[in-house]
């Protein structure tokens, strides 16, 4: 399989992950949160405090940031061509 093959298909699987991902992120916040319009659990509650008492949404968001930047650096390390970086 030629160098551009493989970085494509490297990127769509990467691309896949992250929206399997944010799709959770997203059905868990719209379904899991709140119960006859009140925030009941879900990302609603707050975290243990080592992570400052924030919302689970919150830890979360900043999770699905920082796993695109790591996603993103899997990319540029593993979609090299000959030397000159992706």
């Amino acid at each position: 399989m030629s160098q551009p093959v493989r970085a494509n298909r490297l990127g769509l699987v990467l691309f896949t992950l992250y929206c399997i991902a944010y799709a959770a992120f997203v059905l868990i916040a719209a379904f899991g949160t709140f119960e006859d319009g009140k925030a009941t659990g879900g990302l609603a509650r707050e975290t243990p405090f080592f992570l400052g008492g924030l919302s689970w949404g919150i830890v979360g968001g900043f999770g699905l940031i920082i796993g695109a930047f790591i996603l993103a650096l899997l990319y540029a390390a593993f979609a090299r061509h000959d030397g000159v970086e992706a």
